[in-house]
């Protein structure tokens, strides 16, 4: 069987300049953004000429290409796709950004955020809009019952794509109804029955990637039902986007068949990445690319301008508290948070802030086994890291979630050593008190998945940036 080579980019979310890019609406809104939002057309372009110019047999865009499902945004991020679909094939799947599900469009003006006067596409318009970019070509369609299109395509001698829309399952969640899993296993095994490797995307995670504390609410409704059928019935590898984060994981079922998710960061957000899969009948191989210089507004711009805009999200937060209860609550309120809402404090989460941003490992660590009697943090690991500010560490930790860990931390390392210990502190504190509630297995998982997730985040089971993996014999 010949090599299939294809390109993979997620979560565009393009935003129309004429929607507004300055004012204090527009600047507390892309504040609390991991993504560049007036930069996103020229991170788009980018990643579309660099893809354009390699050796992919095609291209996937695994949805979210609008910010909001704005009409202008659409109209204007279709032409991008169809310069490049000049050069290579494109299928595209849609998701709840581009139908605006959350009914929450806007253009900004000065200080306000206006919603009127912002029309937005509904699923059914996305499916003529873009049907050149899957449905056209599928050897089988299906109608989703929000009038959304999945579609089963040829890509090449021996292989096939299932672009899913996956906004709906009938319960109320993400996924598929009864009547739309029985068209995708059909297609799955119409390809198989035809020696055809089929490949599928679509938008929301159906596996954590960390774990469901983190990413719970990023999956589709019945995930563990779905990865357990669709990796029985054959599927190998799925693109998801939706987390904005890098990450490879692996479902196998009670059967022992192994399912790939590779989610796919935001492609206009810290890293800026997209995907290169190369795939043949004995392994697949994952290469993951970087956006690292792009021009706007008669800029060259790259890579540490992407980094510190999605590091703004975290740093804001931290250099507001310090500022006075109504920095901090104007902050919040960018991210849709009320500081009268929150248990915690302000006093509280002021003087947390401080330690923070001041503290080195060291001390923050000494601070911590003063209080759990020199049994929280291993000193001789936070020793190493005496000349560490915690807050870089923070930071550090922040990119990886998106990142996928390029600066992991082994094991054996003082980093490694020192975060989980702080991560399995409830724990550890939780088996101490005499409280059965404490020891009950919702509050033991959550605590477990604290330590995974800090866990996964310094040093990840698979390498997320360059993979090669061996496929079902």
């Amino acid at each position: 069987m010949d090599k299939l080579k294809l390109a993979v980019i997620a979560d565009l979310h393009y935003y129309s300049p004429s929607l507004g890019t300055t004012g204090r609406a527009y600047e507390i809104r892309s504040a609390t953004d991991q993504k560049c939002l007036a930069e996103s057309g020229a991170l788009t372009d980018a990643a579309f000429e660099s893809i354009a110019l390699s050796d992919c047999d095609a291209v996937l865009i695994a949805g979210d290409l609008s910010n909001d499902g704005e009409v202008v945004s659409h109209q204007e991020v279709k032409v991008k796709i169809d310069k490049l679909a000049q050069s290579k094939p494109v299928f595209v799947v849609y998701a709840t950004h581009d139908w605006c599900c959350s009914e929450d469009a806007a253009r900004y003006e000065g200080d306000q955020v206006i919603h009127e006067g912002v029309p937005t596409m509904t699923p059914p318009q996305l499916r003529e809009f873009y049907y050149e970019y899957g449905p056209r070509d599928a050897i089988s369609e299906y109608i989703c019952e929000i009038g959304a299109s999945s579609y089963c395509v040829k890509l090449k001698d021996g292989y096939r794509l299932l672009g899913i829309n996956d906004d709906k399952n009938g319960k109320g969640k993400a996924g598929y109804s009864e009547a739309h899993l029985q068209w995708i296993l059909k297609q799955i095994a119409d390809a198989k029955a035809a020696g055809d490797t089929i490949i599928a995307m679509h938008h929301h995670l159906i596996m954590p990637g960390f774990s469901e504390l983190v990413n719970g609410g990023m999956l589709i409704g019945d995930w563990q039902e779905m990865a357990e059928t669709l990796a029985d019935a054959g599927l190998e590898f799925l693109f998801v986007g939706h987390s904005h984060t890098q990450r490879t994981s692996c479902y196998t079922s009670k059967q022992g068949n192994r399912l790939w998710q590779i989610n796919l960061g935001s492609s206009s957000g810290w890293p800026a990445p997209y995907t290169f899969f190369t795939i043949d009948d004995r392994e697949a191989q994952i290469d993951v690319n970087y956006t690292t210089r792009f021009f706007y507004n008669g800029q060259v711009l790259g890579s540490d301008f992407v980094r510190a805009h999605t590091l703004g999200v975290v740093k804001n937060i931290i250099e507001n508290a310090d500022k006075g209860r109504d920095a901090l609550a104007a902050q919040l309120k960018g991210y849709g948070l009320e500081l009268d809402k929150i248990k915690v404090p302000y006093p509280i989460i002021r003087s947390l802030a401080k330690h923070v941003k001041n503290d080195s490992i060291k001390q923050a660590a000494a601070k911590v086994n003063f209080l759990t009697f020199g049994k929280g943090i291993d000193k001789k690991a936070a020793a190493e890291l005496h000349n560490v500010k915690l807050v870089d560490l923070v930071y550090e930790l922040f990119l990886n979630f998106f990142d996928g860990s390029l600066h992991p931390h082994a094991p054996n390392s003082a980093v490694y050593k020192v975060v989980t210990d702080a991560a399995s502190l409830p724990r550890r504190i939780a088996a101490k008190l005499p409280v059965k509630a404490l020891k009950k297995e919702k509050i033991q998982k959550l605590f477990a998945d604290v330590e995974k997730t800090a866990k996964e985040t310094l040093y990840p089971a698979v390498n997320n940036q360059h993979a090669v993996i061996a496929r079902r014999k």
